[in-house]
């Protein structure tokens, strides 16, 4: 039977690898090595600043066991999403990884460069020809928008992808990418149905996740055919079910059958799981259904200042019964403090752990008295130097506060490290999260082929 395997080594590229479990996987003769490397999941930061969300040494780690594999078996190596957020710099960056990797190990090969990051002044030329559609809670798009953004990505589909596979790359690193499509791409190219070919790519991207018990660095096996394919995990302690797979429709989605990407949905309201041994679970019926127009993602985020936090914790449970009134009255004296401040000079927020951190003004279970909560100072400002200040003095109001019944007046607040204040640079929001129209579903991912080694 005609088939293609695919195999992701982990859910997130820098996470870490189960090397021992990687290596039975690529016991299954993979015809392609895939990884997903970023995401919107860990914030607006990581595009709006750049910063990587894992150290460099994770992702050359990484990198270094995928390429060595990939080109030992002269199979294509597929990452996406390149570095966190897709950026140039940080596409830039991957590419340096790769050709460093390269000549250490002593590889050459074709390597397809898929650029993602979008020029602010095509936008804006794009944006007055037309409106663009609205993902979130941000309405129009306007070009005060685009140019508050520090960075603008578009999330590319499978075409891009099958492009260089065509153009014949033995590596392709691209960046900000739709998680499925880097799975998909050499089965569509090679004439599998795209419903089931995206389907098992987006199942796959997160790998270990859709296994039992889930394990994000765990690898996970994919197979394609005529009419199905089948996922099992590498590690041989672990095992698919049917809950396991069909409960990954859930992630990350807002309804489990029919699954937005570039250029259509994924329409799985049709798609059976059958249980096919103990260890794998076959998927069929899942249907691509194109738009009659087709759109891409785009992301960009903005820095809006500079943020600093303290931790700290509360045992006394005086206070934690007087919380809510005690941080009100913190908050009044801020402003004392602060009265010179212009409004939007400075943000601050208290995070309550163990009382409704979480789920805020959401939360069911208002009238249960912790033993003990945490409590998270967080100010952003126009300055760090402002935030710091904001921050430490929140901090020594809380600490030698009075309230009814106190008895802990040598300090109510204990600290887990010094010292207390920690600066953590530029915060960011996302500024843009919209839908745009293309003609080709290649023309914002201009790709470049070089020879490494």
């Amino acid at each position: 039977m005609e088939e293609i395997v695919g195999l992701a080594p982990s859910g997130s590229l820098g996470s870490g690898y189960n090397i021992e479990a990687f290596n039975r996987a690529l016991g299954a003769n993979p015809d392609f090595i895939g990884q997903d490397a970023g995401s919107t999941d860990m914030g607006p930061t990581h595009l709006g600043d750049g910063v990587l969300f894992f150290p460099e040494s994770s992702y050359r780690h990484d990198l270094s066991l995928m390429l060595n594999a990939a080109r030992e078996r002269e199979i294509p190596l597929l990452v996406g999403s390149c570095i966190t957020a897709g950026t140039r710099g940080q596409l830039d960056l991957a590419v340096a990884m790769i050709k460093d990797l390269a000549k250490k190990g002593g590889h050459s090969f074709k390597m397809a460069v898929i650029d993602a990051e979008l020029d602010k002044d095509y936008l804006k030329k794009r944006l007055a020809q037309g409106a663009f559609q609205s993902l979130g809670p941000e309405g129009e798009l306007t070009p005060d928008d685009i140019d508050r953004s520090s960075h603008i990505v578009a999330q590319m589909g499978v075409e891009p992808f099958v492009g260089a596979l065509e153009a014949g790359a033995d590596v392709v690193i691209a960046g900000r990418a739709c998680d499925d499509v880097i799975f998909a791409a050499l089965p569509v190219m090679k004439g599998f149905d795209k419903g089931l070919s995206l389907h098992m790519g987006k199942i796959l991207e997160c790998a270990g996740l859709s296994a039992s018990p889930v394990d994000l660095q765990e690898p996970l096996i994919g197979r394609i055919r005529d009419d199905h394919f089948v996922v099992e995990p590498g590690e041989a302690d672990l095992r698919c079910t049917t809950v396991s797979v069909a409960s990954h429709s859930l992630y990350e989605r807002t309804d489990p059958c029919i699954q937005p990407g570039p250029g259509g949905v994924n329409d799985l309201s049709e798609t059976v799981f059958e249980q096919l041994d103990e260890r794998s679970v076959k998927v069929s019926g899942s249907r691509f259904v194109p738009d009659s127009v087709y759109k891409v993602k785009l992301e960009g985020a903005e820095i809006i200042g500079y943020r600093a936090i303290v931790m700290t914790g509360v045992r006394d449970a005086i206070m934690i019964s007087q919380i809510d009134d005690i941080l009100e009255e913190a908050h009044d004296r801020v402003r004392q403090r602060f009265e010179t401040a212009e409004e939007g000079d400075y943000h601050l927020d208290f995070h309550v752990y163990g009382k409704n951190a979480v789920m805020r003004s959401l939360e069911p279970e208002t009238d249960h008295v912790p033993l003990e909560i945490g409590l998270l100072i967080d100010v952003v400002a126009k300055t760090q130097d402002m935030a710091n200040a904001v921050a430490m003095h929140a901090r020594g109001t809380l600490g030698h506060t009075s309230y009814p019944g106190i008895i802990t007046t040598a300090g109510n607040l204990a600290f887990p490290f010094s010292p207390f204040n920690v600066p953590v640079g530029p915060a960011c929001r996302f500024s843009v999260y919209h839908l745009m129209a293309i003609d080709d579903p290649c023309e914002c991912f201009p790709m470049e082929m070089i020879t490494v080694g």
